[in-house]
């Protein structure tokens, strides 16, 4: 069966277990979007692959003419037929469903009264162990592979009433025409018979290669289908704008011309003002493309064939962060850099668009084919190695999203990873004590990794590196050389595809076997910018490594709203299932603000709390953060339940009382943030479980115990005591020299009066300035 029987399968499974319509709604998005049906047709069948769902969802979109996703009604047209797919059964499937029905039939019970009866928890839904208790209640003899072959037909998916209703509605057909005609099982089998026989006569499907270098991709077709636009959700902000100015451009039969980034001095900046501008259509003409086939790279398979950090060459604009990041990032997963492209392919109108994560909001980036070009009408800025257009149009959407070219120049690559892939980012130090261990979890992890070098020092051209520049970190490899034994080699890419490392483990060192070139995929001696380095020498010569960690298959969301600086806000949000999630305050970037003068923009501390609630008013705590960023986030792999975020923002701009920020939520499922009353309890309760673990007590006296924590990157701090007599304590705490804390409602000034029963403990909550801490405790018992 090929791969798209396998997702229409699957698609019949999803609509027995809810209708269309409320599948869509669930996402609260007007249509589906490309990653949501991902993560609808995995969950249904993991053995379908990204890829697969991918270019099904974009001939669907293709087949019906849609520019705005998967809509209820092309979702329910795909449907129409695959009933008759569906009830062809294995002869134990049909001799089990009709067990339940003769036993459903002479038990003469509504469904109705069944649902509930198995309906323990009464949430309208019957999951898996409540189904498979309803199976065994009208098949008391089932055994475990007869349930398995069933469920297999059925899906693990979560029945309503009505759906179950239909369920057996189908199954009593099901037996009834194989009463009616004995033979028509015997066809049933010849048809799957059939299927399977010409499935075993067609060209095997080609595996998805393993990810164990970067020349090696992680889809699995040579073969891949562009088309003009595809995958736009009408949720994201420039969407209804870009669908209204494609038909406007088609009735006309203009060309686009972008006015917000006009072809102009304003969009170049002041450093480059000298440049003029061409349309790529016009230096390219015929030989134009989106995305290109590079045929002299032998290994490249499937995506990494049109889309390859080898196609990143650039220019006279100083963006190597910009590029070390895509570069990075389109050497193992080329998928992710052509999903943002919501145009694909050259279209006669000249209208380009981009999805970019911004400031932590996906937004449309409107383009056209205008760029800068030098006095030989040549791109001067960044581009392909051949007529291709995808690296040029992307630096063109950051550039448009982020002023002009000039202000462009330098800059974090977080910045880049988080608005190419919406997860989580962060910074790893080369002179960190763990930087080895961070590394290699990293490395593990699948992360995106870049780095940069150290800004002065007038050697490193002697080395063949540049100072105060960004390079792709693509993979780290232990390999045991015969001399100097375990060794940590890092493989990295220059942006500018040439200029490399000649000093250890470089391409003409003598260090290398023949054996560790095979264990690296070390390819041939040129001078294509990739080079590898010893991690002593690395941590001698990089500053930082820049992080971000994402998923294909998960799932982001978020919300834009107002925080004062005197105010806490708190999120609730419910996690149906198991899975890794992260929750993050985005600010604006600091280049927003670089016009703009009159504002001393800077980024502001967050402080952030992240809990699980066990029941009413009860808290666990899971983690705590401050931290001045342009991103903070909590999160990692956490159990199904419900979760509360307390966020609060002490803005750095003086005039700001109140301003506007990101917050989203991504992972291995949707998720809806609600924002809702701040539970002043909280705090305490989750900070009295923190300080019960502490071991370091010190003993006021006799029974009488106390410690404090008051760790400025965790922003709130505590003072925790304990009784262990069978006596009442009074006791005064006062505060001197205090500097940066600040005691928390009810307390307040420099001292608070605790009592304390026989085995009570009590928790005094600070806030802790990220400026610095420093007090001294003075305790006195009170008679």
């Amino acid at each position: 069966m090929g791969s798209d029987d396998q997702i229409l399968k699957a698609l019949y499974k999803l609509a027995i277990q809810k209708p269309f319509r409320q599948v869509v709604q669930d996402f609260g998005r007007p249509t589906l979007a490309q990653v949501h049906f991902r993560k609808l047709i995995r969950s249904i069948d993991p053995s379908i692959t990204i890829t697969d769902c991918d270019r099904f969802y974009q001939k669907a979109l293709i087949d019906y003419k849609s520019l705005v996703g998967l809509t209820v009604e092309i979702l329910e047209k795909l449907t129409e037929n695959q009933e008759k797919i569906e009830l062809v059964l294995s002869k134990q499937d049909l001799q089990t469903i009709t067990i339940i029905i003769q036993n459903y039939r002479a038990k003469r019970l509504d469904i109705e009264r069944v649902f509930k009866f198995f309906d323990k928890n009464r949430d309208l839904a019957l999951e898996e162990r409540e189904s498979k208790e309803l199976i065994e209640f009208f098949h008391t003899s089932i055994t475990p592979q007869e349930y398995q072959s069933l469920k297999k037909q059925i899906g693990n998916l979560k029945f309503s009433c009505d759906h179950l209703r239909q369920l057996f509605q189908q199954w009593e057909q099901i037996v009834d025409n194989q009463n009616k005609n004995p033979q028509q099982e015997q066809v049933k089998y010849t048809i799957r018979q059939q299927m399977e026989e010409k499935q075993q006569q067609d060209e095997p499907v080609q595996a998805p290669v393993p990810v164990e270098d970067v020349e090696q991709q992680e889809v699995k077709d040579d073969e891949v289908d562009f088309a003009d636009f595809l995958n736009i959700d009408l949720h994201i902000t420039g969407a209804k704008e870009l669908v209204k100015i494609r038909e406007e451009l088609r009735k006309s039969k203009q060309v686009f011309v972008d006015k917000e980034f006009p072809a102009s001095v304003r969009s170049l900046g002041m450093k480059f003002c000298q440049l003029s501008w061409k349309r790529m259509s016009d230096i390219f003409q015929t030989n134009l493309k989106m995305f290109n086939v590079d045929d002299s790279q032998e290994s490249r398979v499937g995506l990494g064939k049109w889309i390859s950090h080898r196609d990143i060459k650039q220019g006279i604009l100083g963006d190597c962060y910009f590029l070390s990041s895509i570069s990075t990032i389109a050497c193992r997963w080329p998928e992710v850099i052509k999903d943002l492209f919501i145009s694909q392919r050259v279209n006669n109108e000249k209208l380009y668009a981009v999805r970019l994560c911004l400031d932590g909001e996906w937004k449309v980036v409107i383009l056209d084919d205008f760029i800068p070009v030098n006095s030989q009408g040549n791109p001067a800025f960044s581009k392909n190695a051949g007529s291709e257009m995808w690296v040029a149009l992307l630096e063109k959407a950051w550039a448009k999203m982020n002023i002009d070219y000039t202000d462009i120049e330098g800059g974090d690559p977080r910045e880049v990873i988080k608005s190419i892939t919406g997860g989580p980012t962060w910074i790893v130090f080369t002179n960190a004590a763990d930087f080895k261990q961070q590394l290699q979890k990293c490395s593990d992890m699948k992360c995106v990794m870049t780095s940069g070098t150290f800004g002065s020092n007038p050697n490193y051209t002697n080395y063949g590196l540049e100072p105060g520049h960004a390079y792709s970190l693509l993979k780290v490899y232990n390999v045991t050389h015969p001399t100097k034994g375990e060794v940590t080699l890092l493989k990295i890419r220059n942006p500018w595809g040439n200029k490399e490392w000649n000093g250890d483990w470089s391409d003409g060192s003598s260090l290398w076997t023949e054996d560790l070139k095979q264990q690296v995929k070390f390819g041939k001696k040129e001078d294509d910018g990739i080079f590898f380095m010893e991690i002593k020498d690395f941590q001698r010569y990089f500053q930082a490594i820049f992080v971000g960690y994402f998923r294909k298959e998960y799932l982001y969301n978020s919300i834009k709203q107002m925080a004062k600086k005197t105010k806490t806000i708190q999120y609730d949000i419910d996690i149906q299932n198991d899975g890794e999630y992260y929750f993050t305050v985005h600010q604006e970037a600091l280049r927003r603000y670089k016009l703009n003068k009159d504002i001393k923009y800077e980024y502001s501390y967050v402080r952030i709390l992240l809990a699980k609630t066990t029941g009413k008013g009860e808290y666990q705590f899971i983690d705590q953060k401050q931290q001045k960023d342009i991103e903070v986030h909590l999160g990692g792999q956490l159990t199904k339940g419900k979760y509360s975020v307390q966020i609060k923002i002490k803005w750095a701009v003086p005039t700001w009382n109140e301003h506007e920020y990101q917050f989203s939520v991504y992972g291995s499922e949707f998720l809806r943030p609600k924002q809702v009353p701040r539970d002043a309890e909280l705090r305490k309760a989750v900070m009295l479980q923190v300080a019960r673990e502490n071991k370091n007590l010190q003993q006021l006296t006799t029974g009488l115990f106390c410690a404090m924590e008051t760790v400025v990157s965790k922003g709130l701090g505590y003072f925790y005591y304990k009784n262990t007599s069978q006596k009442t304590f009074k006791l005064k705490n006062t505060l001197t020299n205090k500097q940066g804390v600040k005691f928390l409602k009810p307390e307040i000034g420099d001292n608070y009066l605790l009592e304390l029963a026989p085995g009570e403990d009590k928790i005094v909550l600070c806030s802790l300035d990220p400026s610095g801490v420093a007090f001294t405790p003075k305790h006195q018992l009170v008679q």
